[in-house]
């Protein structure tokens, strides 16, 4: 039995959370972030599962030196899918909070105790999403003046110093960001496999998740400033010709999810189309401006792709 800095005593299996990574031939890196999960400070319980999205290369000698020093478990998803990889580790999961991550990220030593101490000072709130830091040197110049492009191409995140509530549409991303199991219990694949990395639509995995029980307008979702973690940069995100392709693609995605960036309270008085319009006003490149271009096209699309009969249409139906 051992008492954590919240004065609350556990017993050594009784896990508090579990870390959910999906990985595929990334031994190095999956390496310096199980290293940084063993150095965590004043975390609970917790154990580390990793989904194998069918690696061939160091992986399972990577996890299985990591068990020396962790409580890790791994499961192997053969077919393509980060999205596949996710939810057969969430099957075996036994933490009362499941923790995201990707594995190439650096976690701050506080994380997990920071993410822990947020659930139990908010007790409302279902969804936590925390601080992620890129690497600025890897980012070129008309990627980082962009306010509309840097957390798409890059995964930084935040939304000030201070812990904050979500508004209208708004989540944390996946490599930080943490749920309550109760929120996923009634499913067996929760994560939306037909997208995510390794499918023909790479983006737009993480909201559609986790709107299907925090949805847009609800006030669950909490972001943890203190939760931090630092995030790669994929240097073909912000190769210009990559980054287009990308924001059409999450665009689409956006817009298949089929959720509107007006708040139920503004529609009337502000239309997506005058969002749209300040975004592309506020560009500074030419190269922002197709991105952002880009990006509605792809809503467009991905909008009239939307099946009548989805779950957000019974949302939206709802809401009206």
């Amino acid at each position: 039995m051992t008492k954590t800095k919240y004065g609350i005593f556990y017993m050594m299996n009784d896990i508090k959370i579990s870390v959910i990574i999906a990985t595929r031939n990334r031994a190095a890196s999956l390496a310096r972030l199980l290293e940084g999960l063993a150095a965590q400070v004043d975390a609970p319980p917790f154990e580390v599962i990793i989904g194998d999205n069918g690696s061939i290369d160091d992986t399972p000698s990577v996890i299985e030196h990591a068990g020396s020093k962790l409580t890790v478990c791994c499961v192997r998803e053969e077919h393509p899918g980060k999205s596949r990889a996710l939810n057969a580790a969430l099957r075996i999961a036994g933490g009362a909070i499941f923790v995201f991550t990707d594995d190439d990220v650096q976690p701050h030593p506080q994380w997990l105790a920071r993410i822990f101490e947020a659930s139990l000072m908010y007790p409302e709130c279902n969804v936590f999403g925390g601080r992620i830091l890129v690497d600025l040197k890897n980012v070129p110049g008309w990627v980082r003046r962009s306010f509309n492009l840097m957390g798409l191409l890059t995964s930084r995140h935040g939304k000030g110093k201070s812990d904050a509530r979500y508004g209208f549409n708004e989540y944390p991303f996946g490599p930080n960001m943490a749920v309550r199991r109760h929120c996923i219990a009634q499913f067996n694949s929760p994560y939306p496999e037909h997208l995510g990395p390794g499918t023909r639509m790479p983006v737009g995995d993480e909201p559609t998740f986790l709107s299907q029980f925090s949805p847009p307008d609800a006030t669950d979702r909490m972001f943890v400033a203190s939760a931090c973690v630092m995030h790669d940069v994929e240097a073909e995100n912000v190769i210009f010709y990559k980054a287009l392709e990308r924001c059409y693609r999450a665009g689409r995605a956006h817009g298949m999810l089929g959720i509107s960036n007006v708040p139920p309270d503004m529609v009337g008085h502000v239309s997506t189309l005058t969002l749209i319009g300040k975004r592309l006003i506020a560009c500074r490149s030419l190269r922002e401006l197709a991105c952002v271009s880009a990006r509605y096209l792809g809503y467009l699309q991905g909008n009239r792709e939307l099946p009548i009969n989805s779950p957000v249409k019974s949302y939206q139906s709802q809401r009206s």
